[in-house]
């Protein structure tokens, strides 16, 4: 057993700046899509397609970054991830063309958050212990939370008042920080060989993942749609081989990438689908919500992460109820009644949607959006831990956050093809949308929002109503898509079995992303 850190919380401190800026980083470009569209020349597809990609990276690799561990140690990989996470900031905030960000943002940012992401848990886990590593564990979840509403609005302050770029330089401020404080993080020694590491399951579960959701992108373009069911056919045939691959594994009494028994016990089965089906419509909303509001109703992306508050305040208030009411209700339940929420506000913003609709008149469907996402993300992950054993802890993590970012990619994959077919495709800064040019006052921001009288659609249109009209009917599209989704997340709640009267103790603890 590894002695416990010596140089108090300053080892907590360190990781934590990882997931601060890691969450950042999934939130604050999706307000400042009409800037990456203008300042990087390209359309809203590209971004999409950059978006979707850097959630897809992480999904892909987050069981092998999280195997890494063991063969690298716990420190050297988490620093490895923070090198590799520097280089593609830097290359993020200079970017010339879509391309660059591609490579910076997506590629390189996403390779070395899959590689820091699972070492943060597992470096607390091994430097406190007690009340001690419950606290460290708590504080990250919280950090976690609040980086989630702090994205949007440092995304749409910056990219307002400034330029997004700048997002890019205060992570890197940040990374530079964490290698130069690495010394306090303890030394975890590898436990396994290079001669260990299972390749073959590595290279079918990443491209699996990959060529799955990719598929799902191809829809964009009617021209692509021949080989959309090739590219989904391949990846379900790719996961499947890889599920065989472990099975094979664990019989040969080998060590797989991934230990799939735990998919044996029904509650972390159902726990992780609740999970993964709540991210893909944190995932859609957060690209499909930003585009209405940038585009449709003209406003600025400060105004745009504004307006997104009250989803992020949900979720953060949200996740605090955790540790009051696990003990008391059924994990099934909780999570039903998550679902429940996001539902009403799924279907109160269907309704709403109008030639008439402010942004005030939406807040009340995100706000319920974020009240379930704050109830289902916190109680889903505590069911997959609590069914895992300490040494499965690993592997449980590793599952839980594949699907945080394979349903989030999946998420901005599908909803953003129905908006792209539906007629925002062809969007540009011309058509009533935000331009960096306007000047935005801070107090014309309530007005925007809705505060006394904000413009609605058939205030500010200055094209086709007919065309503002369909984009309205796609956004109902949307959420009719997303209401669907989430009534499949309940189903799933509900097979969640009730709790053993024998209670099932486990070590180690949950970190909440979104």
């Amino acid at each position: 057993m590894v002695e416990e850190s010596k140089t108090g919380w300053l080892t907590l401190i360190v990781v934590t700046l990882s997931v601060f800026i890691i969450v950042i980083d999934k939130t604050f470009l999706n307000v400042a899509i009409s800037a990456l569209i203008r300042d990087l020349n390209t359309n809203i597809q590209t971004i999409q397609y950059i978006i979707a990609i850097y959630s897809l990276i992480m999904a892909s690799l987050m069981i092998i970054g999280g195997k890494i561990q063991n063969i690298l140690g716990r420190k050297k990989t988490f620093l490895t991830g923070a090198f590799i996470y520097g280089v593609g900031t830097v290359i993020a905030a200079v970017s010339l063309n879509s391309a660059m960000l591609l490579l910076g943002w997506s590629i390189l940012e996403g390779i070395g958050a899959a590689l820091m992401m699972p070492a943060t848990t597992s470096i607390i886990s091994g430097s406190y212990f007690g009340e001690r590593r419950a606290f460290a564990l708590g504080i990250i979840s919280s950090m976690a939370s609040g980086a989630g509403s702090i994205g949007p609005l440092l995304g749409g302050f910056l990219t307002t008042y400034y330029t997004w770029r700048y997002a890019f330089a205060l992570e890197l401020v940040v990374i530079i920080i964490i290698l130069l404080s690495s010394r306090v993080i303890s030394p975890f020694p590898p436990t396994e060989e290079w001669s260990d590491f299972n390749i073959s399951g590595a290279v079918f579960s990443a491209s699996g993942l990959f060529i799955l959701v990719m598929g799902v992108l191809l829809l964009n373009n009617p021209t692509n749609w021949n080989l959309v069911p090739y590219f989904i056919i391949a990846g379900i045939i790719l996961l499947v081989i890889f599920y065989w691959n472990q099975k094979s594994r664990i019989k040969e009494g080998k060590s797989p990438l991934l230990d799939i028994t735990l998919f044996n016990d029904r509650s972390f089965t159902f726990a992780n689908i609740a999970r993964l089906i709540m991210n893909f419509t944190i995932g859609g909303v957060l690209f499909v919500l930003p585009v209405f509001i940038l585009f449709v109703l003209g406003a600025d992306p400060l105004t745009t992460g504004i307006s997104l508050i009250p989803m992020s305040l949900g979720i953060f208030t949200l996740s605090f109820t955790a540790g009051k009411v696990s003990t008391r209700i059924s994990a099934r339940y909780i999570l039903s009644i998550g679902f429940l929420a996001s539902m009403a506000g799924s279907i109160y913003l269907t309704l709403v949607f109008s030639p008439y609709t402010t942004i005030l008149d939406m807040m009340p469907g995100i706000l319920l959006l974020g009240v379930g996402m704050g109830i289902v993300f916190p109680h889903s992950a505590n069911v997959v831990f609590s069914v895992a054993r300490g040494d499965q802890q690993p592997d449980a993590s590793g599952v839980l956050n594949t699907g945080i970012n394979f349903g989030s990619a999946l998420g901005t994959a599908v909803l953003g093809v129905i908006l792209i077919l539906g007629g925002f495709g062809s969007l540009t800064l011309n058509n009533g949308g935000y331009s960096s040019s306007s000047h935005v006052d801070l107090k014309d921001i309530p007005g925007k929002l809705g505060f006394g009288g904000s413009q609605s659609l058939m205030e500010i249109n200055s094209g086709s109503l007919t065309a503002d009209i369909k984009k309205i009917n796609t956004m109902k599209d949307c959420f009719n898509v997303v209401t669907i989704i989430l009534l499949l997340g309940l189903i799933s709640s509900l097979l969640i079995p009730k709790p053993r009267k024998t209670s099932k103790t486990s070590t180690g603890g949950v970190t909440t992303h979104i």
